[in-house]
């Protein structure tokens, strides 16, 4: 796994959870490489219009374990 790769979380963990993160979130893998068996990824959120009218997402940021997650690939092309 690699910066800017899209992964979908494949386990549910307690320490997910409190984020409101679950199995089958996807988001991409930010900041670049592993530390201590974790990686950054921000997972996908919620579209909203903000007051100046500009279409935004309220990504959520979350330490993951390598171990949790699959490379997938990126939908979104």
């Amino acid at each position: 796994m690699k910066e800017l790769d899209r992964v979908e979380l494949i386990k549910d963990r307690a320490e997910y959870a409190d984020r409101g993160i679950k199995a089958g979130a996807k988001g991409t893998i930010m900041l670049g490489e592993e530390r201590n068996g974790y990686v950054l990824v921000f997972f996908d959120g919620e579209y909203y219009r903000n007051e100046e009218g500009f279409l935004l997402m309220d990504e959520i940021d979350v330490g993951v374990r390598v171990e949790d997650l699959k490379v997938i690939s990126d939908d979104k092309k």
